[in-house]
């Protein structure tokens, strides 16, 4: 969900990360402060783990939007930024320029956590000097602190921290591959990753539960970043050098937009495997019918709703053309898959004399049988 905007950049938040934050309070509240500053009323411990939460994750916002403003900075466009406990997760519109522009942009979120770190801690120790209550300082104090670990643990060399973003900005520099790059410093996120959960195994064995939830939600989190790194790296790699028309199911089926759901259902078994039909009036691309709306017309009426009043309106779906780069053809698929809209997991090509005659089709059942076909063409071209 959207929670507000930052040049017009969407924030957004998971429900995922709302259990995060209620981690961070349950633990400052129940644990840490009154281990801490012993003596105090159960509602001060309460205040004051809400305050620092709240500030945590500021800082947190602070530290991600460090990284957005030298993207912005670099050229390079912010399609929105998911949070997540250390940071969080920015989408692109288009690629990074270069390892040199990688560098800056990931260094910019260390930085920020190193100023947050020296701020907090100045307030900390001029609040003390001044004779301020125990809560005010701690509460500064920990924010302090906190920046610190944060700053120390990002710039760990392990994949997805920015530490391992730098690892491969500066491999990326040296082999000249990107995707080649990110395979190589995932290793280190991996191994990082298993070493947190096994600490995590240690602590629970030991009796200390909070550290051990810890330690091991941290490193199972480290461990699937790093999985969704290596996919979108090794989809890039097998993407490479490919088009659309390499790809896509050709001739696609279409249908007509006065065909009746009942008459749809009549000829399914002699329809490709597919889930969605591209709907033609004129030799003109007009809209994509998918299978499911179908199916949702109750039977009763199937003999009097046409696919027209079904299918989802050409403008919603994404098209593409035979010429087009998997690579970007795969953006834009996801884009529209990931949009939340009901929309169809596949894209209409539009090509022949008119340009806008339906020639294919290309759904990720088709990129997903390219990753999977990557290392078999790949023996075939060194052959």
């Amino acid at each position: 969900m959207v929670v507000f905007r930052v040049r017009g950049v969407p924030i957004r938040v998971g429900w995922s990360w709302l259990v995060i934050v209620a981690l961070v309070y349950w633990s400052l509240s129940t644990v840490l402060f009154p281990t801490s500053y012993e003596g105090l009323a159960t509602w001060v411990y309460l205040v004051m783990a809400a305050v620092a939460t709240v500030l945590l994750f500021a800082s947190l916002l602070v530290h991600e939007l460090c990284h957005t403003l030298q993207s912005l900075r670099e050229g390079v466009r912010i399609k929105d930024i998911t949070l997540f406990l250390f940071g969080g997760v920015s989408q692109a519109d288009e690629p990074i320029p270069g390892p040199g522009a990688e560098f800056r942009i990931v260094a910019a979120g260390p930085a920020a956590s190193a100023v947050l770190m020296v701020l907090f801690g100045i307030l900390a120790f001029a609040g003390n000097a001044a004779g301020l209550s125990d809560p005010s300082v701690g509460v500064l104090s920990y924010l302090a602190r906190i920046n610190g670990l944060l700053l120390v643990f990002n710039v760990i060399p392990a994949l997805p921290l920015d530490g391992g973003r730098l690892l491969h900005a500066l491999l990326w520099w040296r082999t000249g591959d990107h995707e080649r790059a990110t395979l190589l410093a995932a290793w280190s996120g991996r191994i990082f990753a298993i070493l947190i959960i096994s600490l995590g195994a240690v602590f629970l064995a030991l009796g200390d539960t909070v550290g051990g939830v810890w330690f091991a939600a941290i490193g199972w989190f480290l461990y699937q970043a790093v999985g969704q790194e290596v996919a979108a790296a090794r989809a890039t790699q097998a993407f490479t050098g490919l088009h659309v028309r390499d790809l896509m199911t050709a001739p696609p089926v279409t249908l007509a937009p006065e065909m009746t759901i009942a008459e749809l259902a009549e000829r399914l078994d002699a329809l490709h495997d597919h889930s969605a039909y591209p709907v033609v009036a004129g030799g003109r691309y007009v809209g994509t019918l998918m299978l499911s709306h179908a199916g949702a017309v109750p039977e009763s009426r199937r003999r009097s709703v046409r696919v027209v009043d079904v299918m989802t309106p050409a403008e919603l779906v994404a098209v593409l053309h035979p010429d087009d780069e998997v690579v970007d053809a795969a953006q834009t698929l996801g884009a529209s898959v990931r949009s939340g809209a009901d929309v169809p997991m596949s894209s209409v090509v539009l090509g022949g004399e008119s340009g806008d005659e339906p020639v294919g089709v290309l759904s990720t059942a088709d990129l997903e049988r390219a990753i999977a076909a990557a290392p078999l063409r790949s023996s075939q071209r060194q052959s």
